[in-house]
């Protein structure tokens, strides 16, 4: 047995399959039986896992346009330089509940530093495509929506929570202008 890497190997003789109808069923429920065993071997046992990410809560200012497909909190390794590497992104959240003044977000994370982390607002009926996206604010430790960036780390399996990103809806900047807001 080999439980490197999180993988672990089993063999079977080759007469498994070939038993009577009988010991079959007897030979994978040993065989389900062992799977697990080895699983919990190969484990921390039934220990939780923990949640390695950023969570916190959306503040969204102003009316959400009628022509809102969706807005999600999208992670960067690095700053952005131009309107294609937008979609060079290490994660984006669930999408973000729109009737809600301040819905909470969970995003689960490499452990890593993040030099920014947006709000992206898309266009109904169009492509995901630079020109089909608008920023409508990013992290910033606490200022305006449009202030400096502050970056965040992720350590190995810790959360770092209560973090507040405000969104402002009467502010789409296009992906022009939200990079040069944040150069």
């Amino acid at each position: 047995m080999d439980c490197s890497g999180g993988v672990f190997h089993l063999r079977f003789p080759s007469t498994f399959l070939s038993s009577k109808k009988g010991h079959v069923r007897k030979h994978l429920f040993r065989a389900a039986a062992l799977v697990g065993l080895v699983g919990l071997a190969c484990s921390d046992g039934l220990e939780p896992v923990p949640f390695q990410g950023i969570s916190g809560t959306v503040s969204f200012v102003g009316e959400v346009p009628d022509s809102t497909d969706w807005v999600r909190l999208v992670a960067y390794r690095d700053l952005p330089q131009q309107p294609l590497d937008l979609l060079g992104f290490a994660a984006f959240s669930d999408t973000l509940p729109l009737g809600v003044q301040n819905p909470e977000f969970i995003l689960g994370l490499d452990a890593a530093r993040y030099a920014w982390l947006p709000i992206v607002w898309k266009r109904q009926d169009a492509p995901l495509s630079p020109e089909a996206l608008r920023v409508i604010g990013w992290y910033t430790g606490g200022s305006g929506p449009f202030d400096p960036p502050q970056p965040i780390e992720v350590e190995t399996n810790a959360e770092t929570g209560d973090l507040t990103v405000t969104g402002d809806f009467g502010q789409l900047l296009t992906a022009e202008e939200a990079l040069e807001a944040i150069r």
